[in-house]
């Protein structure tokens, strides 16, 4: 029983050292690296790059080096207050009479990370009403969720509205809808112009818009290929009402399905996986830059208002494993283990096993330590074969665990 209580505390040890010494070790030596923010330039149809390393820099795409006033040049449609201050702004750009109102109706901002798909997901939804009559959105007094059918549920009594989940379960079953709902997407908050309800994947991967217009439902089923399947949905709540969201499908895919028409278009871009990758969409009056943020890289591809590549800009760099305080940690640590990580809105256990044997040399060593310390001690070596295992498993975090509490305690 004794014994048992050791290792089990032993095991505590491990994996609290197992987390806390990484961390502290990456605190201390890494290097954050600050990829640079890509912007597209109308003017020259060129890229144009600020970074913010060692101060500030610009370049364009060959490196060649901008002053602040050239590189604000190159992006009127971004620092146009700027350039209208100094009277530099042109009058048109590429044929098109350039006005405040129109940049600022196609201008839009969109942003994806990971930590946002693997996270708690809501159960519970609010839906707001679409045509109130009012100037501002209005909080309702119940939510709704979708199970066997769609039901809401009364915020202050808890009882369900049965002729209101009715309704609107008849409607969609009428529409083909297959309970339970797999994912239910919105902007569920007032702070939005308007409201345009819910997009909803069934069970059977179909997809549907619900919203309430004057108390009553409206559901319309939006049609998809059969070959596409969408693993993200997020709504958008743009000025220019081009479009509802940004669909991302399980083949690293990118949608947008338009208002209006409900018509599903691809855009021209590749590998957009936002399960691995930050994801930013930035829309002006002639481009769209769709950006990739990955560990080691940094991919932005233009597309113009057709959704049509235009030019493609990637830039990659050493992730931390590959730098120097990636190597010496190779050495230090077999495992890494985290509570939290970038990539994910949980807490929990995150493992990082050392893709090197390289660990094993400082756990050789510090078994040797050990077997000194043994002998110093005058104990049986043969009774502390399973602290020297730990020692050669678990490296550092073994060897303070089994030096805090040893055997000598525990007769």
């Amino acid at each position: 029983m004794v014994k048992a209580s050791r290792y089990f505390l032993l095991l505590i040890t491990i994996i609290g050292f197992s987390i806390v010494l990484p961390r502290l070790y990456w605190t201390a030596f890494e290097q954050p690296i600050r990829p640079p923010f890509i912007g597209y330039s109308c003017i020259d149809h060129d890229f144009v790059l600020l970074r913010s390393n060692d101060g500030v820099t610009r370049t364009n795409s060959e490196g060649e080096e901008l002053t602040r006033k050239e590189y604000e040049s190159k992006l009127p449609l971004m620092y146009t207050r700027q350039l209208l201050m100094n009277n530099t702004m042109p009058d048109s750009v590429n044929g098109v009479e350039i006005d405040m109102h129109l940049i600022s109706q196609n201008q839009s901002s969109f942003r994806l990370q990971p930590e946002e798909i693997d996270a708690p997901q809501p159960t519970l939804f609010p839906l707001y009403e679409s045509q109130s009559g009012r100037a501002s959105i209005e909080m309702p007094k119940d939510f709704f969720r979708i199970t066997w059918r769609m039901e809401f549920i009364n915020a202050e009594s808890n009882k369900i509205n049965e002729e209101k989940s009715r309704m609107f379960s008849a409607v969609l079953y009428k529409r083909g809808f297959k309970f339970p709902a797999k994912s239910i997407n919105g902007i569920p908050t007032t702070r939005k112009s308007c409201d345009e309800g819910y997009f909803i994947i069934d069970s059977a991967d179909q997809l549907f818009h619900v919203k309430m217009v004057k108390g009553k439902p409206y559901v319309r089923k939006v049609e998809i290929p059969d070959e596409i399947k969408f693993r993200y949905i997020k709504c958008v709540d743009f000025k220019d009402k081009l479009y509802y969201a940004y669909l991302f499908s399980t083949n690293n895919s990118l949608f947008v399905l338009t208002q209006y028409d409900y018509l599903l278009e691809k855009l021209d871009v590749e590998n957009i996986n936002p399960e691995r990758d930050e994801i930013r969409i930035y829309g002006d009056l002639f481009n769209y830059n769709v950006i990739s943020l990955h560990a080691g890289s940094i991919t932005c591809q233009t597309l113009n208002k057709d959704f049509k590549k235009v030019d493609e800009y990637k830039e990659n760099w050493k992730i931390s494993e590959d730098r120097v305080e990636g190597k010496v940690a190779q050495f230090l640590f077999p495992v890494q283990l985290k509570l939290v990580d970038e990539n994910s809105g949980y807490i929990r256990f995150f493992f990082k096993f050392n893709k090197t044997l390289k660990w094993l040399i400082l756990s050789l060593v510090l078994a040797a330590i050990q077997f000194l310390i043994i002998r110093k001690r005058n104990r049986e070596t043969k009774s502390q074969l399973i602290d020297f295992g730990i020692i050669l498993i678990f490296g550092i975090a073994g060897f303070i665990a089994v030096n805090f509490f040893p055997n000598k305690f525990f007769k």
